[in-house]
Order: structure tokens, then sequence, then C-alpha cells
């Protein structure tokens, strides 16, 4: 077991290395900013409060989507199922393609929607929160589309996974 000093480049390394091991949600933050599509995978999103409904995300400063979505009023967290690892891939992948019609994106009054996306959550950007090389973002769901349900694609130690069967049985978690 070690520790490092505080402020080092060692301590941001470790931090790194240690959120490799904690498993995420992946979803696509995705907007339409000036009539154009923008959007990045993200591992980020966060439930902040039930009432009203809001989440939480962070982008890192760098890139013209991150500024895209900071500077939108509006963006669609995207839930991504576990059928859709080549989209996460390609969203997380500079000058992959993006919201092509072999993706399933089509526009939908004025937002990006995702065929055979799981759960969309279509936000309004309440605040916008500089924090050290990144943006934190948070934001109120105004409405939630329901898709076809699927497992969900968890990102872990940069790798995008599906669940497998839980390790305890659901009737085992709530004996007394």
């Amino acid at each position: 077991m070690s520790t490092r000093d505080e402020g080092g480049s060692g301590v941001s390394d470790d931090f790194k290395k240690a959120f490799r091991h904690h498993p995420a949600g992946v979803a696509l933050l995705v907007t339409l900013h000036d009539g154009v599509p923008h959007g990045l995978a993200a591992s980020s999103v966060a439930s902040v409060s039930a009432d009203p409904p809001m989440l939480s995300f962070s982008v890192t400063r760098t890139g013209a989507s991150a500024r895209a979505l900071v500077a939108a009023e509006e963006v669609s967290v995207v839930l991504l199922g576990e059928h859709q690892a080549r989209l996460a891939v390609d969203f997380a992948t500079r000058g992959a393609p993006r919201f092509t019609r072999e993706q399933g994106w089509h526009r939908s009054r004025s937002v990006l929607e995702l065929d055979g996306a799981p759960l969309t959550l279509h936000t309004r950007t309440t605040c916008v929160v500089p924090a050290g090389a990144s943006w934190l973002v948070l934001a109120e769901v105004t409405r939630i589309h329901h898709g076809e349900p699927a497992a969900p694609l968890v990102y872990h130690d940069r790798t995008y996974r599906t669940l497998g069967p839980p390790p305890v049985a659901e009737q085992d978690l709530h004996r007394t």
C-alpha cells in the first residue's frame, strides 16, 4: 500500500487510476448548437435531485463538442444500452463518424433522437461551474423518452462492458 503527497503529479495519476476501477454507466451528451450537432461519450453523469429532477455531468474544457455542450441551453443525455458499445467508441474517438443515419440518429422537433436508446433525458442547463480543467454542468430534466429496455453499457478500466448476472440473488439482498 502506498500514499502520495498532496499536490504532486503522482496524486493526479493515482486519482485517474482510482477512477478506472470505479465502473460507471455510459451516456452520450448531445446538442444542436447553431443548428450543428455536437456530442461526446461520458461516464460522468450523476443524479443530483429528484424534486426538481436534476442531473450533473462534467466535460473537459478542450474540444469543440465540450464548448458547444456548455454553451447550449438544452442538452440531451442518452443513456446507452449494452448493444451500443460501438456507438460509445465512435463518440469517444476524435474524428470518428457521429450522428449518422446508420447509427440511428434523426432530428425530432429541435433535438437529436437516437433510435434504440433505452432512455434519453432532455435537459435545460441551469448552472456551469469551472472545476479544474473541466466544467461541471447542472441541468434540470424537462422530458424523458423511454425507448426499448436494455441492459446498461458500463465503462470500467478503459473498457466498455456489460453487466453479468447478479452475484447475489435479488431475494437474498432483502433478508433480515
